[in-house]
């Protein structure tokens, strides 16, 4: 390899490398409202749940959005990103709803993709797919975009065209480590039967409270999954972006001693012609 080549191989690694560290910087400056996002998604769950669980007490008759009963069916709400460049973030999901799945025939579930990524992994491998076209999984989420989608699960759901409802996705655990996650969206699992600190005074009969409350508590459960998934995407994406700049700067390091080895060897050469040129 030439001097000049040397030269254009570095200089295109680190266009690489600033390119790498600005996408890096990008998914730093997302963590902290991702993060906070996911925080009052979660509380706002709880919340939910602790109404649930008070109306689900005053129902005498079993209801079925809040038992268990036999499954035929299964639903799975596969979420992911839209874009990649973020190290094993959909390899491990992928992975991991593959070895899910394995066991199960084609007609014992279907799968509900959210992201582009999700879309064209149940193309590729043929999955039972409910959506016909692509539902895009973009950073400013809100549960209005997904408010339609949820009524569908549920109406599917109690016309019992599916049994249950799970969302899968990678769960935050800490800048460094993501987790797959599979949690049961419907029948909603309530804590177990305990005092509350807070009475609830309804107006209305809790049947229809429950069925009310469901409602949100299906669109907020996905908002909060997809709060949690894009807080991993965009940590997973800083750690490998961090990484891809690492390693573009080690190369402009080592690609930088070999122009100065081979720049020397040619200054020896040089001299060398000029030595014997003047011997003759």
């Amino acid at each position: 390899m030439g001097l000049k080549d040397i030269k254009i191989r570095m200089q295109a690694i680190k266009k690489t490398a600033s390119i790498t560290q600005a996408m890096h910087n990008i998914a730093l400056s997302k963590i902290r409202k991702s993060t906070e996002l996911r925080t009052q998604s979660q509380t706002f769950i709880t919340k939910i749940t602790d109404i649930l669980a008070y109306a689900s007490q005053r129902i005498e008759d079993e209801n079925r959005l809040i038992s268990e009963h036999e499954v035929q069916k299964k639903l799975y709400i596969l979420l992911t990103s839209d874009r990649g460049l973020a190290g094993s973030y959909h390899n491990q999901l992928f992975k991991a709803f593959i070895e899910e799945t394995k066991e199960l025939q084609k007609d014992q579930y279907i799968v509900f993709a959210i992201g582009k990524k999700a879309y064209y992994f149940a193309l590729k491998h043929k999955l039972p797919l409910i959506n016909q076209e692509i539902i895009y999984n973009r950073d400013d989420i809100t549960t209005m975009y997904f408010r339609h989608y949820a009524k569908l699960i549920k109406d599917a759901y109690m016309s019992k065209d599916i049994d249950e409802v799970y969302l899968y996705y990678n769960h935050y655990v800490n800048t460094a480590t993501q987790v797959v996650k599979k949690d049961k969206l419907l029948p909603v699992i309530l804590p177990k039967e305990e005092p509350f600190r807070e009475t609830f005074i309804y107006d209305t009969d809790p049947l229809v409270i429950l069925d009310q409350t469901t409602n949100i508590y299906i669109e907020s459960s996905i908002f909060s999954a997809l709060a949690d998934a894009k807080l991993s995407e965009h940590a997973a994406r800083m750690i490998a972006m961090k990484n891809a700049t690492d390693n573009a700067h080690e190369i402009v390091e080592k690609l930088n001693m070999l122009y100065h080895r081979a720049r020397q060897q040619e200054i020896t050469s040089e001299l060398i012609d000029v030595v014997n040129g003047s011997n003759v």
